[in-house]
């Protein structure tokens, strides 16, 4: 399944090689923080969680996600357990 993630830009050293995009939404546009240095990679996993990890993700980085087909994001995560079932 393919993945959304969005990180804040000044994580984005942390992660040299994903290919990432400035991303902004329809709400983030309106916002006049850190709405403006946000960047999204389209990544595979099983489910979030697996995602993140196959891609060294750190969860506390994460500002918004969602499945490529879904058109709302999310901004917390599934309880892990519960997700890998």
């Amino acid at each position: 399944m393919d993945f959304h993630i969005v990180v804040l830009d000044e994580y984005l050293s942390q992660y040299p090689k994903i290919e990432w995009v400035d991303w902004k939404d329809h709400l983030s546009k309106k916002m006049m923080s850190q709405g403006d240095h946000w960047s999204k990679a389209t990544l595979k996993g099983l489910n979030i969680w697996d995602c993140l990890e196959k891609n060294d993700i750190n969860s506390s980085h994460l500002v918004a996600w969602k499945p490529t087909k879904d058109t709302l994001y999310q901004v917390s995560l599934p309880d892990q357990t519960r997700s890998k079932d």
